[in-house]
């Protein structure tokens, strides 16, 4: 991962796929997207109505492919919309989000034998976890700042490379593992520190890995010119392997980790392109199969795999990146008050709304203008990540007006985010590609998503827009505390169910 700190601290992150260029060419389509839903005929349904744009907006789409989009964002909306009240009202009546989510996971899992259903809460559980893993890389930053240009294909790469790495190991019976390094909570990331390590049976580290995947060799090549790694072994992707050796003629550059005469077992290397389509086999192959599960040890999962997913929301909060964006693409721009987006807002009756931001980062996809998220992602996916974006900007705006305190405020956006994946893990149009969307919808998502919000707060007006941004930017300190306290805590939690179940 590319880190760079400066004097001045700020809350941005750059993800490479998704920089300004791409934030103001997706504003257009947001705008028409927006403008069309808010004029269409009131004798058109809203299914219809999306229908109709993807139509205008992907015309080398059939008329089975337009409509199969627009059923499959609003029935997501709705599903994302329900799970939310669901929790809201648990949670109202005495609950809490994490005996919601363990509820409603045991309800769908009906039939599943335990050792099926404890072996896919280990996925879902891991796959969040890694994900937000990544992200504390982001908001701990040695100097207290959170700038940095992050490379998600170079994190999809660190976990592929310790996943095939383990599975190799245990293959052939060796009892090196390697892992991702992320901070114990209080700590931060010293500069030019470990991505991957891989550890003898004593827990001693034998080699530390630098992953460095630019978008070709000669962005790799400034990438490590950049850091000081004279103390680690840089992985980069084999189709750049020889070119960066040959700038680098001193340093140990592989593609893959392990394969020395220390270590014989190696893990599979990974192309550029292909980090860019692997979502979910490397988080496959993190699944230990050993049939000991029992039921209280999967009870413990989902209360895990629910904390998890209030850290995802809590962090969102950190990342104002999608924010600035939006403030930077509207730069000049008058906004009147558009009561209809407005109201949406304040009402909750808003699923018109979600759906026309969700259609217009679908065609932004789709048109390669946001390289970040694989073309083909479904569209139900794009509109977990949409509405948590729009879920957030309602909440800042109830901390504007006073209804919400930031402390309650990061506790509702953990709820948001526990409706996402109890929607995509096990919702009725759930499958693994579901679960292979929380790998990197947590990284992406604070991005993506709080650059949409923004974009419909601006829509909403411009004092409703510059209040969304200021009170997101309020928000961020409180955020990275409780992302420290809630981040140990799940990490402890891990480490004793992984005892008990597998010694």
């Amino acid at each position: 991962m590319e880190s760079k700190n400066n004097e001045s601290q700020t809350d941005s992150v750059v993800i490479e796929g998704f920089d300004n260029k791409s934030a103001n060419e997706l504003s257009i389509i947001l705008k028409r997207f927006l403008n069309s839903y808010r004029n269409k005929e009131k004798n058109t349904s809203e299914r219809d109505w999306l229908k109709n744009q993807f139509k205008v907006e992907l015309p080398e789409l059939s008329d089975s492919e337009v409509e199969k989009l627009s059923k499959e964002c609003f029935e997501e909306i709705e599903t994302f919309n329900k799970n939310l009240k669901s929790i809201n009202e648990t949670i109202e009546n005495g609950g809490t989000k994490e005996g919601w989510l363990s509820k409603k996971v045991q309800e769908a899992s009906i039939g599943q034998s335990i050792n099926e259903y404890g072996n896919y809460l280990n996925l879902i559980d891991n796959t969040i976890k890694n994900a937000n893993a990544q992200m504390l890389r982001v908001v701990t930053n040695i100097d207290g700042s959170i700038n940095q240009n992050m490379n998600l294909d170079g994190f999809m790469a660190e976990q592929h490379h310790v996943n095939s790495f383990n599975m190799n190991a245990k293959l052939n019976g060796s009892n090196y593992k390697a892992e991702v390094l992320v901070p114990k909570a209080g700590e931060t990331y010293g500069k030019n520190s470990f991505d991957v390590v891989i550890r003898d049976n004593n827990g001693k580290i034998v080699h530390q890995y630098q992953m460095k995947y630019g978008a070709t060799a000669q962005d790799t090549i400034r990438m490590i010119k950049n850091g000081n790694y004279n103390n680690q072994r840089l992985i980069v992707p084999p189709e750049q392997l020889d070119e960066v050796r040959k700038a680098f003629p001193g340093k140990s550059i592989d593609s893959s980790i392990g394969g020395t005469d220390k270590i014989q077992i190696s893990s599979k290397a990974l192309g550029k392109n292909e980090a860019k389509e692997m979502q979910l086999n490397a988080q496959k192959e993190e699944i230990l199969s050993k049939e000991d599960w029992n039921h209280f040890q999967t009870k413990e999962l989902t209360v895990n795999i629910a904390k998890n997913a209030g850290i995802a929301g809590i962090q969102a909060a950190v990342i104002t990146t999608g924010f600035d964006i939006a403030r930077r693409s509207i730069s000049g721009e008058k906004f009147e008050v558009d009561e209809s987006i407005e109201l949406a807002l304040k009402t909750g009756a808003d699923a018109g709304i979600k759906a026309a931001a969700s259609g217009a980062v679908k065609v932004g996809v789709e048109k390669g203008i946001i390289s970040v998220i694989p073309k083909g992602t479904p569209i139900g996916v794009i509109a977990n990540v949409v509405c948590i974006g729009v879920e957030n900007v309602k909440i800042l705006a109830k901390v504007a007006t006073g209804e919400l305190t930031m402390t309650q405020a990061l506790d509702r956006m953990g709820r948001t985010t526990t409706s996402m994946v109890y929607g995509l893990g096990w919702g009725a149009a759930s499958s693994l590609i579901g679960a292979a969307a929380l790998a990197w919808i947590p990284v992406v998502g604070p991005v993506i998503g709080g650059f949409v919000g923004g974009m419909v707060g601006y829509m909403a007006g411009s004092k409703f827009g510059e209040v969304i941004y200021n009170t997101g930017k309020k928000i961020v300190n409180t955020a990275k505390k409780a992302v420290s306290r809630a981040w140990e805590g799940v990490k402890s939690v891990g480490r004793s169910l992984k005892r008990a179940i597998f010694g």
